[in-house]
């Protein structure tokens, strides 16, 4: 099973396959910023990604407008819209 490191909480968490970051953040009372309750549309969940991208789902086409939307770099994805397949660590600004 793949891990999610939360850097800069110290925080390492074991997850399922496929799960999303925003439902294993929830699930282990990790902070995250949203006012959409997961559904994909507030973009405030947004991460940095620092190790793992390859280990991340492919952005489907509702990640890609509100990526455009929200003006997303390269490195960060919307924790409630990527699933994690492999270890990945990751950051935000708020933490």
């Amino acid at each position: 099973m793949p891990w999610i490191n939360f850097y800069g909480l110290g925080v390492e968490i074991e997850c399922e396959e496929g799960k999303t970051i925003f439902e294993v953040a929830k699930e282990n009372s990790i902070p995250l910023a949203e006012s959409c309750n997961g559904d994909g549309i507030c973009g405030g969940c947004r991460v940095l990604v620092l190790y793992g991208m390859e280990n991340l789902s492919s952005p489907d086409f509702e990640e890609i407008k509100l990526a455009r939307k929200k003006s997303l770099s390269g490195s960060e994805r919307f924790a409630c819209t990527v699933k994690v397949y492999g270890d990945i660590k990751i950051t935000t600004s708020y933490w």
